[in-house]
C-alpha cells in the first residue's frame, strides 16, 4: 500500500483521520489479513507525522483487534478474516442506520426505503438470471 498518497485535513484530529484510513484499508481489503504494516516510527516518517499521533492511532486499531504487534516494532493486520468481515458488516449497518435516520428526519418515509431495497434486490436477481442464461447458452454452443 502506498501510504504516501494519504492526506490529512485540519478540521479533524490527525490521529482520528489516520485511524479511519487504516481501519477502512483493512475493512475494504486494501490491507489484507496477515499483511505487515509499517512500524510506528516508519509510519510517522512516511506520513511526516508525530510518533505519538501514529502510536495513538495504532493503539485504537489494536483495541479493535484489527492489528497486533509481533515483537516490539512489527505490526500486522489480523489474520482473523471472520473478525474483519464482522467489523465490516457492523460498520455498514451503522452507516445504513444513520443514513435512514437522517433521511426520515428530513421527511422521507420508511416505506420508500423498503421499496428501494426491494427494487435493488429485484434488479440483482434479474442480472443474476441473465448471467446464468448467458453462461448456459455459451455451454450449449461451446460444450
Amino acid at each position: 500500500m502506498d501510504y504516501t498518497e494519504w492526506t490529512f485535513n485540519e478540521k479533524t484530529p490527525i490521529y482520528i483521520q489516520l485511524t479511519h484510513k487504516l481501519r477502512y484499508s483493512i475493512l475494504s481489503s486494501r490491507l489484507l489479513p496477515g499483511e505487515n504494516i509499517p512500524s510506528i516510527r516508519s509510519m510517522a516518517a512516511i506520513l511526516r507525522l508525530n510518533i505519538n499521533t501514529v502510536a495513538r492511532s495504532y493503539r485504537l486499531i489494536n483495541q479493535d483487534g484489527l492489528i497486533f504487534t509481533q515483537g516490539k516494532r512489527n505490526y500486522c493486520v489480523t489474520s482473523d478474516s471472520v473478525l474483519i468481515q464482522k467489523k465490516r458488516i457492523q460498520k455498514i449497518k451503522r452507516f445504513c442506520h444513520n443514513y435512514i435516520s437522517v433521511m426520515t428526519e428530513l421527511g422521507l418515509k420508511k416505506q420508500i426505503f423498503y421499496l428501494l431495497y426491494r427494487n435493488i434486490v429485484a434488479v440483482k436477481i434479474k442480472i443474476s438470471l441473465l448471467i446464468y442464461k448467458e453462461k448456459a447458452a455459451l455451454r450449449l454452443l461451446f460444450g
